[in-house]
């Protein structure tokens, strides 16, 4: 009854949705701008972009990501030494098409980059965006604030931060000129430590819905998700998981183009847009989710023209659950801090600083330090 219940609810917040959509009865004009040019014979238009970036990466401590700063898989043993590696991984290349319609601009947008196995191309954003309103595909979660990701070299960016790119579904309605709604139908996940063999599913997408304030100076973004999973063992009755979780953002223009951002996420499960664990057993063998916070500070600042440095600090904590290993991560910190030349306006060089800490429920803990030295250099 559940499960009906929730799916009759999704289905009908889309046909909802439907209904208050009007498509304009003309079709939408927008010139040609520089780097863009027309598929010949058709009225579509198209550009390619993207970058390349190549990094120089020094560890002083050992982890366990040499391709990212990913400070779960910091070692908590009390292993020393130093590494150093090169890579070109996160170099990515995009397509954007656009054809005018009677419903708007429609949109097909495909990115990826190199960082599947043996570098191998790697799908990051695929999606159909019919005006304003409709989009369908995988693309950055509705739950997240895309406009704030962290400006860090380091590609994991902080391990508590919501960061996550999901297939969805989903609805923009405006509520003003500054204000926006949205909803959408997204990819479930079921990362869930089980108490006993058997199988996890998940009967229903997860439900995200997103408020998005925008003002001269910045903007406020309220986000939450509820999702479910089942674990139904091999012997005994069917355990059903739901978690849910908050996330309150936001940037504030500071003077010219310098820029405050901010992040806190919390909620029964939230690590499943941490690409964490979301779900162990209790005391009792059953499953629950975990609840966990994180918190995120960034700052941008312009020297000059051509320098700017970005600073970023980051926090996360989890409330263990009695079935959870010993070993699991309990506390998650990360912070960065980089100097960027950018000597054209389609290139930069630049160097960071980065700083991340693992604690155990354990107790047992470590640390992690790691230096980067970057160039990137747009394709437009």
């Amino acid at each position: 009854m559940r499960t009906t219940r929730t799916l009759l609810l999704a289905t009908g917040l889309c046909v909802a949705a439907l209904a208050q959509a009007q498509a304009p009865a003309d079709t939408t004009t927008h010139p040609l701008k520089p780097g863009w040019w027309h598929i010949p014979g058709t009225q579509t238009r198209m550009t390619i972009g993207g970058y390349v970036k190549a990094d120089l990466i020094h560890d002083l401590k050992p982890i366990g990501s040499p391709n990212f700063f990913d400070v779960s898989k910091i070692p908590t043993d009390g292993s020393t030494g130093s590494s150093t590696h090169l890579q070109a991984m996160e170099s990515r290349i995009f397509i954007d098409v656009r054809r005018d319609s009677r419903c708007g601009e429609v949109r097909g947008f495909v990115e990826g980059d190199f960082f599947g196995s043996g570098n191998s191309f790697r799908l990051r954003h695929a999606y159909v965006q019919i005006g304003e309103r409709w989009l369908a595909g995988q693309t950055w979660s509705t739950f997240m604030d895309e406009t704030i990701i962290p400006a860090t070299l380091d590609f994991e960016k902080p391990a508590a931060y919501a960061f996550a790119r999901h297939a969805q579904f989903r609805y923009t309605h405006p509520l003003g000129k500054k204000l926006g709604l949205a909803l959408a139908l997204e990819e479930p996940a079921k990362n869930v430590q089980t108490p006993a063999a058997g199988e996890l599913t998940n009967p229903l997408p997860d439900l995200v819905a997103r408020l998005k304030y925008s003002g001269s100076r910045g903007h406020v973004l309220l986000a939450g998700f509820v999702g479910n999973v089942d674990f139904t063992p091999d012997s005994g009755a069917v355990q059903q998981l739901t978690t849910s979780g908050v996330n309150l953002s936001g940037g504030l223009k500071i003077g010219k183009k310098d820029m405050l951002t901010a992040q806190v996420i919390y909620g029964p499960g939230i690590a499943r847009y941490r690409f964490g664990k979301f779900g162990a057993p209790d005391a009792n063998g059953n499953i629950r989710p975990i609840t966990g916070v994180g918190a995120t500070l960034g700052y941008q600042h312009w020297w000059a023209q051509e320098w700017s440095s970005f600073v970023v600090v980051n926090a996360g904590d989890d409330e263990p659950l009695a079935g959870q290993p010993a070993s699991d991560a309990d506390l998650l910190t990360y912070g960065a801090v980089n100097l960027l030349w950018h000597f054209t306006p389609y290139a930069f060089v630049g160097v960071e600083y980065l700083h991340g800490l693992r604690e155990n429920i354990s107790g047992a803990d470590g640390s992690a330090d790691r230096i980067m030295l970057s160039v990137r250099m747009n394709f437009n």
